[in-house]
């Protein structure tokens, strides 16, 4: 039975700190662009080969920077319906920071090695372990209406939709490593199979009997 959030253990300095962490890890993105400048004006490149030498380099800035944006944004509408705090939360929500601060490293990494099964590992590995721990986090709020005293409770359709990004990362991890020649990197375009993942997993869940919890609160209205 999960350990009941205590009044005083207010989610909002949590959410304040990851907030914090989460900028930093963007900034820390675009240091190895700003570092690239000084080096082609001492070498003579100009403006126009810097920017075609680094193609790569710029594309996978812009591909981790949405990345982190996208898990932000799901971290942020999971936190509006939390107002406590558990140990557990908090273990989730620590190992999912891990996650976010951990991949400018291998974003740089695929930048300056050439593709191969270890490098999509490492990459798409990253990823998964952000989704997963995210998906942790979603279940652990629906499961413990104590975190959301005074909000709003999450619905399983938001679960299931953090959940199904995660099967489908795990998924691209499988087929990129698999075919790190061929397919590598591509497979996150699966990503945009989340809908229709997250329609098939909440036809089968609803084929499911209704737990107790995942009821609204019953207002007076009802009682009468």
């Amino acid at each position: 039975m999960p350990r009941p959030a205590r009044p005083t253990d207010s989610a909002e300095r949590l959410v304040f700190f990851t907030d914090a962490v989460v900028a930093i890890a963007l900034t820390l993105l675009v240091l190895p662009l700003v570092d690239l400048v000084p080096e082609a004006s001492r070498s003579g490149l100009d403006l126009g080969d810097l920017l075609r030498e680094n193609v790569s380099e710029l594309g996978s800035f812009l591909l981790s920077f949405v990345v982190i944006f996208r898990f932000w944004w799901s971290h942020h509408q999971l936190f509006r319906h939390v107002s406590g705090l558990s140990p557990s939360l908090v273990r989730w929500n620590l190992l999912w920071l891990l996650s976010i601060v951990f991949l400018p490293w291998p974003t740089a990494i695929i930048t300056a090695y050439d593709t191969s099964p270890l490098t999509v590992l490492l990459y798409s590995g990253t990823l998964v372990v952000s989704t997963g721990s995210l998906t942790a986090l979603a279940v652990v709020v629906h499961r413990d209406p104590a975190l959301s005293a005074g909000r709003d409770r999450e619905t399983r359709d938001e679960v299931l939709g953090i959940g199904s990004s995660f099967a489908v990362l795990i998924v691209a991890l499988v087929l990129g490593t698999t075919f790190a020649d061929t397919v590598n990197y591509w497979a996150l375009l699966l990503l945009f199979a989340t809908g229709p993942v997250e329609r098939l997993l909440r036809w089968r869940w609803s084929k499911r009997p209704e737990r107790p919890d995942d009821r609204p609160p019953e207002t007076d209205a009802d009682v009468r």
